[in-house]
């Protein structure tokens, strides 16, 4: 597993982290040695140079390291003993020094996603002339897709197991689903508004069109009067919620990584989890180093942090929501293909 201090290729736990063993031994010195840790000197610094000990620090701390965890002296470089807390103050992961690099793994996603998005609009390229049957069918492209896009960014992701990649996958495909609305206004292709009913049956019917077994074709307003209140739903307690958050590019990757490694799932191993874990709170750290950056007021920073900590939240609901929605429409004999029936019906909590 890779460093998330320092991108080195082997990585272990810690002091409640994890990390290589040259970053746990940096984290120790930090707590045992006379030498202050100063304020991020990064932007003094060639681009091509290592963190500085400010933001090496903060590293450790936002992937779990703890000085509570260290247990007496293994380093020779270490001080004999320890001197009085004036001189080596106890951190806090939150807040700590800021820095461009702070926001890292974000920033680094950003390229990526866009590729991602590309290949997407490629894989439904007349998505509001399809149907739903026409768009099931295009389950295991997707999937493979996605694969792809976060071992560009994740390259450990590839030695999870294959139960567990394909667990972490499938929770994240409802996901994605459900978000393409927000995904096309935070990249401004187009904009979601406020919408009547009139304007979500338009939206709604076409894409059942084709969609039911032979001599099972229900017709508009039996489908509004079915399945109406689940797409208005969609929109008015996920879209609309979503979309007037503003979010931008960072806050929004951040979202996507928040919603992906979610290690609270049952269908992937406890190794697993205690990665979605870790790479989490690395996330979440990265998000409130943005927001700090972004607004003047530390009140306000947190307020937009705690904001966006909402959205995991009411994306489940929506999950939910979907799920019980695909149960309706198997009951009225609407046809999906059997990779998508898979993913909606798998247990995950």
């Amino acid at each position: 597993m890779t460093c998330l201090v320092c991108g080195s290729p082997k990585s272990e736990p810690h002091f409640g982290g994890n990390s290589c063993r040259a970053c746990a031994a940096f984290f120790r010195r930090c707590f045992h040695s006379k030498k202050l840790v100063l304020g991020c000197i990064c932007k003094r610094k060639p681009s091509n140079y290592h963190p500085c000990r400010s933001c090496r620090l903060a590293k450790c701390l936002a992937v779990g390291m703890k000085q509570e965890k260290i247990h007496g002296q293994r380093d020779p470089n270490g001080s004999q003993s320890r001197e009085s807390s004036t001189e080596c103050p106890n951190i806090s992961p939150i807040p700590f020094f800021l820095s461009p690099r702070c926001s890292g793994h974000i920033e680094f996603s950003i390229p990526f996603f866009s590729k991602y998005e590309k290949k997407r609009e490629e894989l439904y390229p007349n998505i509001r002339t399809q149907n739903l049957y026409e768009l099931s069918c295009l389950t295991k492209q997707d999937v493979n897709v996605t694969c792809e896009f976060v071992v560009e960014v994740f390259p450990e992701f590839q030695k999870l197991s294959s139960p567990d990649r394909q667990g972490l996958l499938h929770n994240f495909m409802l996901k994605i689903w459900n978000l393409e609305p927000i995904m096309d206004d935070v990249a401004q292709r187009k904009k979601f508004g406020k919408m009547d009913d009139e304007e979500i049956r338009n939206f709604m019917l076409p894409m059942f069109v084709g969609c039911f077994q032979k001599g099972a074709e229900i017709g508009k307003e039996d489908l509004w009067r079915l399945f109406g209140f689940y797409w208005r739903a969609y929109f008015e307690k996920l879209i609309e919620p979503l979309i007037n958050l503003s979010l931008d590019s960072m806050e929004f990757m951040a979202t996507i990584w928040i919603l992906f490694f979610d290690h609270a799932y049952i269908n992937i191993s406890p190794s697993s989890s205690n990665l979605c874990w870790n790479i989490r709170k690395v996330i979440l750290q990265e998000l409130k180093n943005h927001e700090q950056e972004k607004y003047e007021e530390a009140k306000d920073a947190e307020s937009r942090f705690f904001e966006i900590l909402e959205i995991p939240l009411i994306v489940e609901r929506g999950d939910k929501q979907f799920c019980e929605e695909m149960i309706l429409y198997d009951l009225n004999k609407l046809r999906m293909h059997d990779d998508f029936k898979a993913i909606v019906r798998k247990q995950r909590i």
